[in-house]
């Protein structure tokens, strides 16, 4: 199934948010009894802040996913949203499972505590097995998308500055550049409405209108057109 770039950002964020709501879950199973120790008829419940181990590993795994998903909210690439989402959640997923696991086989096997596994160990493991999974979704979904011109012309593979859109009986969209705006003494940027300076203005060679740099580039990143007369923005 294609999709725009659009779906495709919605839902790789969603992922995202996803992994670091299980994250944070993964971490409050601290909280909760991972071991009750029995021994001699005394009945010892275990947390899971009870070991260093634990507690180092399951605070960074489950705070890389938040992490991975602030960063995500500061790229611009689809590429690399995936990347970072779903790159980091795997690596908290890994060490989140590392947590219950290496406790359980190196501390309390290791101190010869006699007793058994409580139910925060079992939600733990689930958790850190949620968060795992969500990232090898992300980092294996395909990334397929389809940009279709609305024209019936076939761009070439240099487009002049002189370059028209050749005459045609059925509608058609402007083909237009984003260029330097030269001599501008004021003026509002038409996707975030703040003011421009002379040196990161840029505009659209088909209507004039006025963008930042950074603003026009990470809007036609996604919709590959002019937001003001909506001609298609060829890079």
């Amino acid at each position: 199934m294609i999709v725009t770039q659009e779906e495709y950002m919605s839902r790789l964020f969603k992922l995202g948010a996803g992994a670091a709501v299980v994250g944070a879950v993964h971490i409050l199973t601290l909280l909760l009894g991972w071991y009750v120790e029995v021994d001699e008829g005394r009945v010892l419940t275990l947390t899971g802040y009870s070991f260093f181990e634990s507690f180092l590993f399951s605070t960074v795994g489950g705070l890389i996913a938040g992490l991975g998903l602030l960063i995500a909210y500061t790229l611009k690439k689809v590429y690399h949203v995936k990347n970072v989402l779903g790159g980091l959640a795997t690596v908290g997923g890994s060490l989140a499972i590392a947590s219950p696991l290496y406790t359980y086989v190196f501390r309390i096997n290791a101190l010869g505590l006699k007793g058994y596994p409580d139910i925060g160990m079992f939600i733990a493991i689930f958790t850190s097995l949620i968060q795992f999974t969500v990232g090898l979704i992300i980092l294996l979904t395909p990334i397929k998308q389809e940009v279709v011109l609305p024209t019936e012309f076939e761009l070439p593979p240099t487009l002049p500055e002189t370059y028209t859109v050749p005459p045609a009986t059925t509608r058609r969209r402007e083909v237009a550049r984003i260029i330097q705006a030269e001599d501008v003494e004021e003026g509002i940027c038409t996707i975030c409405y703040y003011p421009l300076s002379r040196e990161d203005a840029v505009k659209c060679s088909a209507c004039g209108a006025l963008f930042h740099r950074d603003c026009i580039d990470a809007w036609v990143s996604i919709n590959h057109i002019c937001p003001g007369c909506k001609a298609y923005v060829y890079e």
